[in-house]
């Protein structure tokens, strides 16, 4: 060791003592221990004496105090989060008990409450064909809900549910802002991730693996920006780009039988370090490629392979374009997920704040949405779509089509095939090119179905609105608000709506 180190840990001691001994204020220590050294040797080279150059890198690191104080409690908020749980065991069976009566309190209190609402409600349709529907304090007018004077959805593209969720489009906001994604832009509690910088840097370093006996790879990059692409050669190939280069910041790999693991490498505390990495993967590689990206977009592009990907990204946008590979999937947390020219045997999108967009896609497909608007165009294969809080859009679909939204409306147009589409507060509208299967609705507000199919059979009934079918159909049902009939000669398949409100009309 030498006398710079032994004086830089010499002083680290002295902060540290008044500290009880823990495993991560030793991890903690270790890594200012490698930053001061550096920044010490980088003033030194620069002129300064050592003994300056350790004063002014000590003072830079500010307030260690409050650093310091915040390991401490971390420590010992998971040694109580350990006892806790010790001592949930212990309480389950009360709390179960407890639960169950809240269960039964509660379903009473529903039926209550439904009986009250009950004389409250009441549907007309005005002049324009436009549907009423009140319940209580709730209104629907065709794709827009309002609680008394609150705006819960809006057009299908705004959601309200005021301080707790808001999406207006590629908007989204949760916690009262706490969580705010607009479009690529992500912040958490009004500051934006530590995102690795992705312009000009310089390549530090490059590592090959062969992949003759690996069947699962493992790659974790917590903050940087990441690329994932085709390999020309047989290996995978990892390039780094750093702001700052040394050896304890280069990525560190692990092979256990057939797992491969390609980890980021140190980060430090004191200041920043920009990372941009790109792995390619070959097209010999057979098995399971696991990516997580925590603070920094993702790409993934020009994929030529015989492998299943399963992506994870904290905050950071994802996009995924030109790929074909087996299985693909993709969860994000917070930012939005696009795909692009996709060609897999299955593929999967799940965002839980953050829109969701995909085009020009083939595969089994399925995709989800808490908070944020899905888009899905020029698709072939069966898909399901699920979205909470947000409207769901479809323009050139070939398959079967299953679809459900809480809060939002559901538009489909140049339907080729079949589904099923479940609306909970929001307009359903669907336009048909080739009904070759039955198409059912179910919801709560108006739908609206173009057929253009010239023979179909129809079952079509709203509880509280009005019914609309074509003037030249047969019909075996002809009420105010259930119609039973046919269109054309010898139709085979079906189109069944059972709506609650609204009104529903089919052409």
């Amino acid at each position: 060791m030498d006398d710079i180190t032994m004086e830089i840990r010499t002083r680290l001691d002295q902060l540290f003592s008044q500290y009880q001994p823990s495993r991560a204020l030793t991890e903690l220590k270790e890594e200012l221990v490698g930053d001061l050294t550096e920044a010490v040797t980088d003033k030194i080279n620069q002129g300064m004496t050592a003994t300056k150059a350790i004063d002014e890198a000590m003072s830079q690191l500010g307030d260690i105090d409050t650093l310091l104080k915040e390991v401490a409690a971390e420590d010992q908020a998971a040694d109580a989060d350990a006892q806790a749980e010790a001592d949930l065991g212990d309480n389950t069976q009360a709390d179960h008990s407890s639960a169950t009566a809240d269960q039964a309190n509660e379903a009473q209190r529903g039926d209550d409450a439904a009986d009250t609402d009950e004389s409250k409600t009441g549907a007309d349709t005005d002049w324009r064909g436009h549907s009423h529907v009140q319940i209580g304090k709730l209104h629907i007018t065709d794709d827009r809900v309002t609680w008394g004077d609150h705006v819960v959805v809006d057009g299908g593209d705004k959601v309200d549910l005021g301080k707790l969720v808001q999406v207006d489009g590629d908007h989204v906001s949760v916690g009262n802002g706490f969580i705010d994604v607009d479009g690529d832009d992500v912040k958490i509690n009004g500051e934006r991730p530590q995102r690795a910088y992705v312009g000009s840097l310089k390549l530090v370093n490059t590592q090959s693996f062969a992949v003759t006996d690996v069947t699962d790879v493992v790659i974790d990059y917590p903050d940087a920006a990441v690329k994932i692409g085709q390999a020309s050669a047989s290996e995978i190939v990892v390039n780094e780009y750093m702001s700052r280069d040394s050896e304890r910041f280069y990525l560190r790999s692990k092979q256990y039988g057939s797992q491969l693991e390609l980890r980021q490498g140190d980060r430090p505390r004191l200041w920043p370090l920009h990372v941009r990495t790109e792995i390619f993967i070959p097209s010999a590689l057979k098995g399971n490629v696991r990516v997580h990206a925590g603070n920094g977009s993702l790409e993934v592009s020009d994929l030529r392979s015989n492998a299943d990907f399963e992506i994870r990204a904290t905050n950071g946008t994802v996009r995924a374009f030109n790929n074909q590979t087996m299985n693909f999937d993709v969860q994000s947390t917070n930012g939005s997920v696009r795909l692009n020219q996709m060609t897999a045997l299955n593929y999967r999108v799940v965002s839980t704040n953050g829109s969701v967009t995909v085009d020009d896609t083939q595969g089994t497909g399925k995709i989800e949405s808490t908070n944020g608007a899905i888009r899905l165009t020029n698709h072939t294969g069966d898909a399901v779509l699920n979205s909470r809080n947000g409207a769901i859009k479809v323009n050139g679909f070939t398959g079967q089509l299953a679809s459900k939204s809480r809060n939002g409306a559901i538009r489909v147009q140049n339907l080729a095939g079949g589904g099923r589409l479940s609306s909970g507060n929001g307009r359903v509208s669907v336009q048909v090119s080739d009904l070759t299967s039955d198409l059912e609705i179910t919801g709560n507000a108006s739908a609206e179905v173009e057929v253009a199919n010239e023979a179909y059979n129809f079952d079509v009934r709203n509880d509280d609105g009005t019914v609309r079918v074509p003037r030249v159909a047969q019909l075996t049902l002809d009420d105010s608000h259930h119609k039973i009939g046919t269109i054309g000669a010898t139709p085979v398949v079906t189109v069944k709506i059972n709506t609650v409100h609204g009104s529903v009309r089919v052409e």
